[in-house]
């Protein structure tokens, strides 16, 4: 099942380099390899030069990470975006996003992205409390991230974001509040707000299985949530996605692509691509990938051929993290209308325990799915028989 082969794609391109791991990261990050930078932007290069996706309209690149600002501009980001431009057609309003961390950003840096062609930064501030940032293990202080903040407005970038993580080891509803203050003092155009989660093989899962990590109660995780949805509504920022608040025209159009369930591209290691039903997944380390892009010309890891029925339930989870909803109407354009029939009696059993809010043409999570959004999908898998 092809459904998207006509649409622009998006693009992403992974960067692993870090000065230092954070103990919550899972993602496939290396510190102290700096010396395998420039053999890895060759490799992705070639990754790129090689996609059977060349040719295809470009609606969005992400640069992630990993640290895309701890690398050199001229030695890494640059070259990789000269091989994209050569082999994919970029739409003129293509988004062009980069993250970047405060302690590895500076005025000249971001003048380089900017005359490089991003139009977008994502800064991945996470707190605006220094005891909850060494807690989290970030290099930068909360100064330091108001200051990449203001730097990044300076270099004249179309939509600069900022991360935030609440739900922090010792962290208080107070410092969450304060941390949502300030960010709407400074007006980034998008705020990614996320709960922290506590992912398995990192140093913060040992630690929390030990009983060191003191998180906040269930209840104080709610209320931090209900916080940031009434402080930055109040802010004039749109609740678009569970995780995700922008100003009008500010949506992260790369990540849409992915809540949309429509194909992407993904360079480096550890990327993923989707295209065709088919999902691909390149090798996490670092060392392997460039390995195998010389060995082979190919670093994939992983590659599977979704059914019918993944894709449904793929296109029902993500859509679903969206405030929006889904179309019921191109649910059933997808996959048949007998398949959504299907699922109609678990949308009416959520929809009466006020998890969902179903029209003839819409479903989406009310605020209490949104509290229960794991619950609420568990139900729609189990009724699609």
């Amino acid at each position: 099942m092809c459904p998207h082969t006509s649409e622009p794609i998006g693009v992403y391109v992974h960067i692993p380099f870090c000065a230092r791991r954070c103990p919550y990261c899972d993602f496939a990050t290396v510190a102290g390899h700096d010396h395998l930078i420039a053999k890895y932007a060759s490799a992705v290069c070639g990754e790129i030069r090689g996609s059977a996706m060349r040719d295809r309209s470009v609606r969005s690149v992400y640069f992630g990470g990993g640290t895309p600002t701890h690398v050199g501009f001229d030695e890494c980001i640059e070259p990789i975006m000269q091989a994209l431009r050569r082999t994919f057609a970029f739409r003129p309003d293509a988004e062009i996003s980069f993250e970047a961390n405060p302690a590895s950003s500076d005025s000249a840096k971001y003048r380089r992205f900017r005359e490089g062609g991003f139009n977008r930064v994502s800064i991945g501030i996470q707190s605006f409390d220094d005891r909850i940032l060494q807690r989290l293990g970030r290099l930068h202080t909360a100064d330091e991230a108001i200051s990449a903040y203001r730097i990044a407005r300076a270099a004249g970038f179309a939509s600069v974001s900022i991360d935030l993580i609440s739900g922090c080891p010792a962290q208080s509803v107070a410092q969450w509040q304060h941390d949502l203050d300030v960010a709407v003092a400074l007006g980034p155009d998008h705020i990614s707000a996320y709960g922290l989660t506590i992912e398995d093989g990192t140093p913060y899962s040992a630690m929390h299985r030990s009983g060191a990590l003191p998180l906040p109660s269930d209840d104080d995780a709610a209320a931090m949530f209900a916080a940031t949805i009434a402080v930055l509504a109040d802010a004039g920022y749109e609740h678009y996605e569970m995780s995700n608040y922008a100003r009008p025209g500010h949506r992260c159009r790369h990540n849409m692509v992915y809540w949309r369930h429509q194909e992407y591209a993904g360079f480096g290691a550890g990327a993923a691509a989707y295209v065709g039903g088919v999902r691909r997944m390149n090798e996490r380390s670092p060392d392997r990938y460039v390995e195998r892009m010389s060995a082979e010309g190919s670093a994939v890891a992983y590659s599977e051929t979704l059914t019918q029925r993944q894709l449904l339930t793929e296109a029902l989870m993500l859509g679903l993290r969206l405030m929006d909803g889904i179309s019921l109407p191109e649910l059933s354009d997808r996959f048949g209308e007998d398949n959504i029939a299907k699922l109609l009696p678990a949308l009416r059993s959520l929809s009466d325990r006020g998890l969902l809010d179903v029209s003839p043409e819409r479903v989406r999570l009310s605020y209490a799915g949104v509290m229960l959004a794991d619950t609420v999908l568990v139900d729609l898998v189990a009724g699609m028989g």
